[in-house]
């Protein structure tokens, strides 16, 4: 294999390593966003997660539509008035995220803090204390149902977003990469193909060059013959002393 050859294998070798890299952060990456939603029913990355408002409960100041961004947040952290997002421990509503406004905190019997909520629209506080463990974290921002990211949001949330931005986006993407595959692969068959049959031709040439035993056999006998006929064709023609 010549060294062209080597240089054109080496640069394709690299390059299906990056794509099949690629291939793989890729798929781990929906796999950890798979795992997020399944376990916790959002995705949290940096300890950030958005959340699209779908009640009135805390109208006037977020509305149905808005957009919230909320900070993962420790419950020794949170104070009086913070607006946090939660699981709900009540009734129906029992997994669903809950965004509602602090109105009191206190110590339970095991020592335990707990947080009291209500929703700014509602007339009462939730029945259930929010806990450490069904505390997600403080919204540290929101807009409105009428910003532009929040219709981002609500779009890419949307089943119709979710296969256009995402499914379809990554099922092209998948195409391109294993048609390059084998596209590569199909290169580097030809191309040992190639240097399979330059082998052969190159033994052939050789072989067709190279003297068999038998012939070189045959050839010296005939070029001793002619020596030994012109030195008896030389004796013969010196003259007696």
């Amino acid at each position: 294999m010549g060294e062209k050859t080597q240089k054109k294998s080496i640069k394709n070798k690299i390059k299906n390593t990056v794509i099949t890299v690629t291939l793989i952060l890729a798929v781990l990456l929906c796999l950890y966003i798979a795992i997020q939603v399944m376990t916790t029913g959002r995705v949290s990355i940096f300890g950030f997660s958005m959340f699209r408002v779908v009640t009135g409960s805390m109208e006037p100041q977020i509305p149905v539509g808005s957009l919230l961004l909320c900070q993962d947040t420790e419950i020794d952290a949170v104070a009086v008035d913070d607006i946090v997002c939660f699981y709900s421990q009540e009734g129906q509503l029992q997994g669903k995220v809950i965004t509602h406004r602090v109105t009191y905190i206190l110590t339970g019997a095991d020592g335990q803090r707990l947080l009291e909520t209500k929703g700014d629209a509602n007339a009462v506080a939730d029945v259930q204390y929010v806990t450490a463990e069904n505390l997600i974290g403080k919204v540290i921002y929101h807009a409105g149902e009428g910003n532009v990211m929040s219709g981002i949001v609500s779009f890419l949330t949307s089943q119709t977003g979710f296969f256009c931005c995402i499914v379809f986006p990554c099922l092209i993407l998948a195409g391109v990469i294993l048609k390059d595959c084998v596209k590569n692969i199909r290169g580097e068959l030809n191309q040992i193909m190639e240097d399979m049959e330059q082998d052969e031709n190159h033994q052939k040439q050789l072989k067709e060059a190279a003297m068999t035993e038998e012939e070189y056999a045959q050839m010296a006998e005939r070029i001793r013959a002619e020596l030994t006929e012109e030195l008896k064709q030389g004796g013969e023609g010196q003259p007696d002393n």
